[in-house]
């Protein structure tokens, strides 16, 4: 842990307080010394769609060790396809496309039916083993986005994604779903979300550069992005959210400096879907983070 730690951590508690959200954070240096801020880091939390990150590794482990092609065709049927805003998940067509080209939508704009289309293609027992052995013991992809969104409309009785979405959302129902427990939804630590950056960053195969790239050119930055307002600073994330849960798993590099992981797990306490102001505090969450683990490149 970094110097002051317990003051750190007494920080980005009144941070999460004050803007109403529970939050588990974890950041560390990628490289050079090490340096390590957390708060409730090592806590299982239902992540939502920060699962394609890990499922992304798992699928760049594969292609490296020469299981998988990247280039190999998947086909993605409009029947039975999970829908969603975006990529794939839009489309009212048959499609199909390379595995590469799957990976790269699933973590740019976080395609649901893409990472279902993976996750289906490498299996969820396969998945289990290899993110064992990679040391994330807290991670746990239970399902892809269908199931999921299986769940929440089966437990706040809707008929349909939206109305689920607006049920979760009525401040005046506070349903619930068991897509926020870590016991049955996909699951991970900041802790091992941050490891599994440490991971793809690390290894130098073609595989886990395609991610990094995807990563960097993720949609949005309206999260971990916004705590770093700057041209020449880099932030590779993945985002999630479900009902009041808001989440990024992210790099930052500023300019010759020690690039540095940091994950921000976040439950609001209020339901409504749009909420800028938990955001935003992600986003102070990772600087808070970050700042002290800031080191310049001898």
């Amino acid at each position: 842990m970094t110097p002051d730690h317990g003051r750190h951590e007494a920080d980005l508690a009144e941070i999460a307080r004050d803007a109403g959200l529970s939050a588990w954070v974890y950041a560390s240096r990628l490289d050079g010394p090490p340096g390590e801020v957390g708060l409730s880091a090592a806590e299982p939390v239902a992540i939502a769609s920060v699962y394609k990150l890990p499922l992304a590794l798992v699928w760049a482990c594969l292609v490296d060790a020469g299981q998988l092609d990247p280039r190999e065709r998947v086909r993605v049927p409009a029947e039975g396809r999970v829908g969603g805003p975006t990529g794939i998940a839009m489309l009212l067509d048959d499609v199909e496309i390379s595995q590469r080209d799957a990976v790269r939508l699933m973590l740019a704009v976080s395609d649901n039916a893409a990472g279902d289309a993976i996750l289906s293609l490498i299996g969820l027992d396969r998945v289990h083993r290899l993110l064992q052995h990679l040391g994330l013991p807290v991670t746990l992809i239970r399902h892809g986005s269908a199931e999921e969104t299986a769940s929440v409309m089966r437990d706040t009785g809707a008929d349909s994604w939206a109305s689920a979405q607006a049920a979760l959302a009525d401040p005046d129902r506070m349903t619930g779903t068991s897509q926020y427990d870590p016991a049955y939804a996909s699951a991970g630590s900041a802790a091992d979300l941050t490891a599994a950056c440490h991971i793809l960053w690390r290894r130098t195969g073609d595989s886990y550069a395609l991610v990094r790239d995807a990563m960097a050119h993720q949609a949005w930055r309206h999260r971990i992005g916004s705590g770093f307002p700057h041209d020449d600073v880099t932030v590779h994330g993945k985002t999630g959210s479900l009902g009041s849960l808001r989440h990024e798993a992210a790099v930052v590099r500023f300019p010759d400096e020690h690039p540095v992981a940091v994950t921000v797990l976040t439950r609001a306490v209020r339901s409504e879907r749009h909420q800028p102001r938990a955001d935003a505090a992600i986003g102070v969450l990772a600087r808070r983070a970050v700042s002290p683990l800031r080191l310049p490149m001898s």
